[in-house]
């Protein structure tokens, strides 16, 4: 299985990052390929909103977040982690799935596969369950067509060197692809 992990925190070796590096790696003692990609190394523009892409041509922004996204469709699983900032996921992750809308628009391209998700966050357990169920439900269910595999969520955080069953958990996730 061909796996695409976006870890969306600008900032590497954070929290985020250790529990993805932990989840490919019970992923690929399963023998999966994955390929990582940190946000913060990428140049993503804004979707435009030009609807090339519903034309069944490729979007008009040439760059990574069209190599991103082309490599996402040809995948068969997907980990997105993010830390909430403010209420949501990162704003340069945001501007990415954004740009998922360049390839579940497209009508030569079908979707379908299991994403796994991450969230880091200072809230206590519970708070941001509203805010992970839509993120769930838009873009993964209603335009990728994906099945949710598992949710790692971890709240109240501090280092997670400090919470060994969230780094357990995290591996345990990626055991399941």
């Amino acid at each position: 299985m061909k796996i695409v992990a976006l870890m969306g925190s600008p900032r590497k070796n954070s929290n985020t990052d250790v529990l993805v590096d932990e989840m490919i790696r019970g992923a690929e003692e399963n023998g999966h390929i994955v390929t990582k990609y940190c946000i913060g190394d990428l140049v993503v523009s804004p979707c435009r909103a030009c609807g090339t892409c519903i034309s069944g041509r490729d979007c008009v922004l040439d760059d990574d977040g069209l190599r991103v996204t082309h490599e996402i469709a040809e995948s068969d699983a997907l980990v997105l982690a993010t830390p909430i900032y403010f209420g949501q996921m990162t704003g340069a992750l945001k501007v990415l799935v954004d740009r998922f809308f360049g390839i579940t628009n497209n009508p030569f391209i079908n979707l379908d596969g299991k994403v796994a998700l991450i969230f880091t966050h200072l809230g206590p357990r519970g708070y941001y369950d509203s805010y992970i169920d839509l993120t769930v439900v838009q873009p993964f269910r209603m335009n990728m067509h994906y099945d949710l595999l598992d949710i790692v969520d971890v709240g109240d955080l501090g280092n997670v060197y400090n919470q060994p069953d969230k780094l357990v958990e995290a591996y345990n996730v990626g055991k399941k692809f």
